[in-house]
Parts: C-alpha cells; structure tokens; sequence
C-alpha cells in the first residue's frame, strides 16, 4: 500500500525551501519528452586491440595448495568491488579463493552472508577454468586455527596494491603459511593490473556474480510491474537513485529546512554513527560550501524539479530506489506531485514478499540495484559505488552507452538559490545538463597501456569487450540479462 501523502494547498505544515515556491507553478506545465528519444548519441563501438590469445585459464587444480580468504567490507556493491578483486588477486598468487566473508559494518548494520546475496553455486561453477573456489577451508587447515577463520593472522594490504607488490610482498607469505587472511579488503587492487587479470575482474562481475534465487524472483517480478505500468511509454521507465536517507543527510553535513531542531537532530545521529569524528578540529563542518560544491544529497523536491525542467511529464514512470527517506511524508509529497506515477519496491511488493528482506539492507539495496538495472533512464543524485556500478552495468548492456543523467550539482545548487532566474532559463539550463548527460554517457576513458586509473567497474570497456566477446562466457548467459516472459 502507498505511504505518501499528496501535497494539498489547505496543508499548513508542509514546509519547502524557499526557492521551491518560485517554482511550483512548473506543476501544471505540459512537457511531454518521450523516453524512447531521451539518447540523441548512439555509441559505435570501434575496434579495440584483440583480446589476449590467453584469458588467464589454468589446467587442472590449484598445485600450490594455497588458499586466499578475504573479507569484504561495507555496503553490496563495495563488497561486490571486494569479490571481484579476490577472484583477481587469487589468480594473480594461483591459489584457491574461499568464499569471501562478509564483515558485519556497524553503519549498514546487515549480517548477510555471500550465499543471502548471490547464487553460491553459480559463482563457483562460473570461475571453475579459471579460479579454484571453494566454500571452507580444508579440514586440516582449520584444525590449525582451532575452525575459526578469523584467528588466521590478518595480512595488511596497502590500498590499491599494484600486482607487483602481490607477487613482491603476499606471495613470499602465502608461500610460508599456505593460507592469508586479508582484512579489510576494500580497494586493495590497482585498477591497471595485467589484461589476463583485468578479464577475470570482468568476468566475475558481469557473469560469476548473479543474485541469490528469493532476490531475483523478487526482482524480475518488480520489473515486469513496472514493464506493465509503463505500458504507454513502450515498457519504458526511469529509475532514481536518491539518498536522502537519515544518515546520508547527518553524513553530508548540509543543512534543509528543519532549522535548530534539525540541526540537533543531525548532530545525535552523527554521534550514534561515528562517535566523535565530527566534533574533531580538523573536520571542517561548512554546509553552504558542501551545497555550492555538489555535496548534499538532492532532495526529493529538486530532483523533481530537475526532471520536470529537462522535459519530464506527469505521466513519466518513476522506480524510486531508496532507503528510508528522512521525513518521508513531507519530503516526498511534492515529487509525487509532480510525478504522481512513482512507485517503489515498497508499493509493488507484497507485504509477506519483503518480510523477507526486512531488516537486511544489502538484500534491498540489490532489489533496487536489478529494477534500476532495466530502466531505460537512471538517475544518480549522489556518489558512492552504487550508481558507478549501475552505470558500468548499464554500458555493457546497453552497447557502451550508460543511460544515466548524473546531474551538476553545483550548477543546479546555484540555479535554485537564485530566485531571480526565469522558468525559462532554468529549463534550458536542465535541457543541456541532460544533453551533456547523453553526451558523456558513452564516452570511453584513453587508456594507456600501463596506465589506467578510471575504475573498470564504471568504465568496462575496452577490457571487458573480452567477456563480452568471450565463446566461453557470454553475457547472454548472465542471469541479469534475463527476464521471465511472463
């Protein structure tokens, strides 16, 4: 059942920025852009090097009997960045992968293991030519460290390690003790490493890691609603990444329209979440700095507004992808408003469907992560690893083109406060932050032979042509490129 409240003019306590007041009479303007024509680019994928004659392929099981246990940190898409860099790393020393475990993060507050998020069998099956993985260590390994991963001696990794120093500084260890643990694991592997390891990143990404089966039911299920309810628009729907969750807003330290009382309120969840690390010296809190520079998360009111001033109708289609919405009723009220077609995983799942999922936010977060996955349109209104896998994803799927609209933040910021511009003015300006949206959507990072520093996981192409052209692991056999008929 739906939980917004539409705005009425009679409602007294709704309270919006100041500037949105110039602008609400952009609710009954008729703009009508047509999903199927929001990419003027189409991306034609030159010729690239051939892939490598070899593809990392081992013969056999691991001879070294050496085994990899990682742990990977932080919320689905930074531990899905850790899984892929262990499958990396483990061909890299030749040694068998364990099943990495997922550490318990204080902030996501999500005890799910690998096999709660993905297909277990799956992933082993996937890497089976090219990576030994297997669920627990040998008995006889175990016995050592009395059947307690964690009392194997954690390994410090230095952040974003190049391959040399794996074969310079962890194989000599690996090589005494036949077994590392590294802990934590995020970001600890260059983005240029060798095109033979680069392939397997790839390959674990876009094939190995598929969602578990009550994920993906859920999922495809969710999508072919919104297919339906799209119906109009050829099946098509935009998607919004938004974060303006409670501890995103205390974390960007920007300032709305609570005034003191939400101030203080900030304040008690900063110090739930991370103790005294705002209250230190050296953490400068600046809130009209944070805004002018594109730091604050977008409210749900300006990504309305965005939209509806790059051409958006009412009648457009919305997947919200979210947390909980910090002052939901309030917040919301005016984007629902202006696209009173929105719907979210909450009101087109079943109750005793994401009783499931309840409690779990990794489990939700990739939910949302396959409905955005699908959407003609998706719009990132924040960083972190979410939207730059999505928009990764979306490049391979959609032949090099992204399909996302990553506003500027800062013009838009600046736009907003000056409620001197015209309706006009503002609609142009968001006209060419899509078109430059569109424009960057298929651009392709120079990569230079030993140098790369854009992120494979945003950026797979060229290397991960190689997948994609691969007879042995074709994307078309990836479980989220498929969709049940019915």
């Amino acid at each position: 059942m739906r939980e917004f409240i539409v705005l009425r003019s009679e409602d007294k306590n709704a309270h919006f920025p100041h500037q949105a007041a110039v602008w609400m009479k952009l609710f009954g303007m008729p703009w009508n852009l047509i999903l199927s024509s929001v990419w003027k680019y189409k991306r034609k994928l030159k010729e690239q090097k051939p892939c490598p004659k070899t593809t990392g392929q081992r013969s056999g099981s691991s001879a070294l009997n050496h085994y990899l246990v990682v742990e990977a940190n932080g919320g689905l898409n930074q531990q899905r960045s850790s899984i892929c860099n262990a499958v990396a790393v483990a061909a890299l020393l030749n040694a068998t992968l364990v099943i990495p475990h997922f550490d318990f993060n204080s902030v996501w507050r999500d005890p799910s293991q690998f096999s709660d998020i993905y297909d277990e069998e799956h992933f082993i099956n996937s890497l089976g030519h090219y990576v030994e993985v297997i669920r627990e260590l040998p008995e006889e390994l175990m016995k050592l460290y009395d059947f307690n991963i964690s009392s194997i001696p954690s390994l410090r990794v230095q952040a974003w390690a190049t391959a040399k120093y794996y074969l310079e500084e962890v194989y000599p260890v690996l090589s005494e003790q036949r077994v590392i643990r590294i802990a934590p694991f995020a970001n600890r592997l260059a983005m240029n490493v060798p095109p033979d390891i680069q392939f397997l990143r790839c390959l674990a990404n876009y094939e190995a890691l598929r969602f578990s089966l009550p994920i993906s039911t859920l999922a495809k299920k969710i999508i072919n609603q919104m297919i339906d309810k799209s119906s109009s628009n050829g099946g098509k729907y935009v998607s919004i990444h938004l974060r303006f969750e409670e501890d995103m807003v205390a974390f960007s330290c920007c300032l709305y329209d609570g005034g003191e009382a939400e101030k203080k309120e900030m304040d008690a969840i900063r110090e739930k979440g991370w103790g005294a690390k705002f209250k230190r010296k050296a953490h400068l809190i600046a809130p009209g700095l944070n805004r002018i520079n594109g730091k604050c998360p977008m409210t749900p009111l300006e990504v309305g507004m965005m939209l509806r001033g790059m051409g958006f109708s009412n009648n457009t289609p919305i997947y919200l992808a979210s947390g909980k919405i910090y002052q939901a009723e309030r917040n919301l009220a005016p984007l629902l408003k202006m696209f009173p077609y929105l719907e979210t995983k909450e009101s087109l799942a079943a109750l005793d469907e994401l009783a499931l999922f309840e409690g779990y936010s990794s489990r939700l977060a990739a939910l949302d992560y396959m409905v955005c996955l699908y959407s003609e349109v998706f719009v990132t209104t924040q960083g972190g690893n979410f939207p730059h896998f999505l928009m990764g994803h979306r490049r391979i799927m959609y032949n090099g083109h992204a399909k996302t609209i990553k506003p500027d933040k800062s013009q838009l910021a600046f736009l907003l406060q000056d409620t001197n511009t015209s309706w006009k003015t503002f609609k142009d300006q968001m006209e060419a932050m899509l078109a430059e949206s569109d424009r960057k959507g298929i651009m392709v990072p120079r990569v230079r032979r030993s140098n790369r520093k854009a992120s494979i996981f945003t950026y797979p192409l060229p290397e991960c042509r190689c997948l994609w052209e691969s007879k042995n692991s074709t994307l078309e056999s990836a479980q989220s490129f498929h969709l049940p008929k019915s």
